[in-house]
């Protein structure tokens, strides 16, 4: 709340991709590191934006214009996980679960998001 009065920078600093907030003191090669992109803005007018460098480079792909919040935001769960855990991130993961298993991707997609929503709300 104290965060939100005074205009914190950490808080207010949301990534115009998934509206989490960016971490602007960690390393460059982490997931959430906040980068200044060109985007569009509802009006399809391009002007600058803060994003996660993980969303940086997913709102480039074709099919970024149909993903939902949750998936956003889940997929930069996955990224986060995979980074703290010294592990290569993968570009075409599907959260780690067969593409053929929709309830198993389900709940592996509520799972990373609500690991990248409580990673990135609680991070100062």
């Amino acid at each position: 709340m104290r965060h939100g009065l005074a205009q914190c920078l950490t808080c207010g600093s949301r990534c115009a991709y998934c509206d989490l907030p960016v971490l602007l003191t960690s390393e460059r090669e982490h997931p959430g590191y906040g980068v200044v992109e060109q985007v569009s803005d509802l009006g399809g007018l391009p002007g600058l934006g803060l994003l996660h460098s993980f969303c940086r480079d997913s709102a480039r792909s074709r099919s970024a214009a149909r993903r939902g919040l949750v998936v956003r935001r889940a997929y930069l769960g996955r990224a986060t996980e995979r980074y703290e855990a010294h592990l290569p991130q993968r570009p075409y993961d599907r959260l780690g679960v067969c593409p053929g298993d929709g309830q198993r991707w389900r709940i592996a997609k509520m799972r990373y998001a609500c690991k990248a929503c409580r990673y990135y709300t609680s991070s100062h």
